[in-house]
């Protein structure tokens, strides 16, 4: 959707050339003719009136609302400690047959795919397991596969070029912040300059002893029930995060497809988890929300999930025993996805 300008038009009509319109209207040729093509963002209530002043015309003959055909985007949250574990422990020939599957989806559909990591791991961690799949994707030929991975345990979303917020940083961390950093510094802890706050520690070399000392001195400070510290330790990276407790999985999946709602067309949503009930919350406690924002959602589950997939039909299930359950769910979806005469898509 867009509001484009019609002046062009009727300053033809008119008889009128840039420079006299301009000279008529008190404003510069150069800001005109941005006027004329498009090249603003608002226009001075003022200066629309003058415009339909000189040339005898209405607001609704210079400014017009056109429908624009969004880009069609079928978004796929993954679990990346369940469901892409799970895709990697399979292989190099396990993880084709899944691009191949999301290769079918995207010809049936007439749709580009794009997965979103839903990830429990902290910042720095995060990054280096998306990058993995990333370039995976890339070689593969699908470079706009992997869209980013939400590091769930600090709010931010990372993608290839760029990590960006997902939470408001709370003021009452804020407040807190010369004592955190004093601590952080104590055992040479730095906040990441990525992420440019407080959400993130990043310690160069801590034991895992001092890393649990760093967290209960954070929480101390901060005195918060509705906040707290997170800590990672493992090859990938060593990190203390401050966490909102509000935030989860699912409501990070909410916030990002409310987003690509006002860029794509979205068929349909995918969100994929292993057996863990949390992951499931990314589908249940998302689905009458995506109702009501015109959307169907799915999830794909390569494991057992049990007795807690409830006989729903929109929870597809795959062989939990072997590594290529999560391409077995993507195939079971192709399968059952018609496309209707007028470009819909029936699940």
């Amino acid at each position: 959707m867009a509001i484009v300008t019609n002046l062009d038009e009727i300053m033809k009509e008119k008889g009128y050339t840039l420079v006299k319109l301009a000279e008529e209207v008190g404003i510069s040729t150069v800001n005109l003719s941005n006027i004329k093509n498009g090249n603003i963002s608002a226009i001075r209530f003022s200066t629309l009136d003058e415009i339909c002043r000189i040339l005898e015309c209405e607001p609704g003959d210079i400014l017009k609302y056109k429908e624009i055909n969004k880009k069609r985007v079928i978004p796929l949250f993954l679990d990346y400690s369940g469901t892409t574990d799970l895709l990697l422990r399979g292989g190099a020939e396990n993880v084709k047959k899944f691009f191949d599957s999301i290769i079918t989806m995207q010809l049936k559909s007439n749709s580009e795919v794009q997965i979103t990591m839903i990830t429990g791991s902290s910042f720095e961690s995060a990054k280096s397991k998306y990058k993995l799949l990333y370039e995976l994707a890339k070689n593969y030929g699908l470079p706009n596969l992997f869209d980013g991975v939400v590091a769930e345990y600090c709010g931010f979303i990372i993608r290839k070029d760029k990590s960006s917020q997902l939470l408001t940083l709370d003021t009452r961390i804020l407040e807190k912040r010369a004592e955190v950093e004093n601590i952080a510094n104590q055992y040479t802890g730095k906040i990441s300059p990525e992420v440019t706050s407080i959400y993130n520690i990043v310690f160069d070399d801590i034991t895992r002893t001092n890393l649990a000392r760093v967290s209960e001195q954070i929480e101390s400070i901060i005195k918060c029930d509705d906040i707290e510290t997170v800590t990672y330790y493992d090859s990938y990276g060593k990190e203390c995060d401050i966490k909102p407790k509000r935030h989860s999985k699912s409501e990070a999946v909410l916030m990002i497809i409310t987003k690509l709602k006002e860029k794509y067309d979205i068929p349909f949503i995918i969100i994929g988890g292993d057996s863990q009930e949390e992951d499931l919350k990314m589908y249940t406690e998302n689905k009458e929300r995506m109702k009501k924002l015109g959307l169907s959602t799915v999830f794909i589950a390569p494991s057992n999930i049990g007795k807690i997939a409830d006989n729903d039909k929109n929870i597809i299930v795959g062989d939990w025993e072997n590594s290529d359950g999560i391409s077995q769910c993507i195939e079971k979806l192709n399968s059952r996805m018609k496309v209707k005469e007028d470009g819909g898509i029936e699940l």
